[in-house]
């Protein structure tokens, strides 16, 4: 018997499609930030942190971004990803 999760032939609420999609592009903002700042580009930048950090708490447990953080994911694209 199965007490957790999602039952058998029940569809998730969350469209994984997009979320691993969503995730890809958070990866290549990452890089992005990477080149535009260069080989100078501290190990502890703040911007590259919270990217690296948000890749990790999804791939890890899951945890989609807020609002809030695909706001702030979007500025940081317009800055760097052109």
């Amino acid at each position: 018997m199965d007490y957790g999760g999602i039952m058998k032939g029940t569809a998730s609420k969350i469209d994984r499609k997009f979320w691993d999609m969503m995730f890809g592009k958070m990866k290549k903002l990452g890089t992005a930030i990477e080149m535009f700042k260069g080989p100078e580009m501290s190990i502890d930048d703040a911007e590259h942190y919270w990217v690296n950090d948000r890749i990790e708490y999804y791939e890890t447990d899951g945890r989609l971004l807020t609002k809030k953080e695909m706001k702030m994911a979007n500025e940081m694209w317009r800055k760097y990803g052109n």
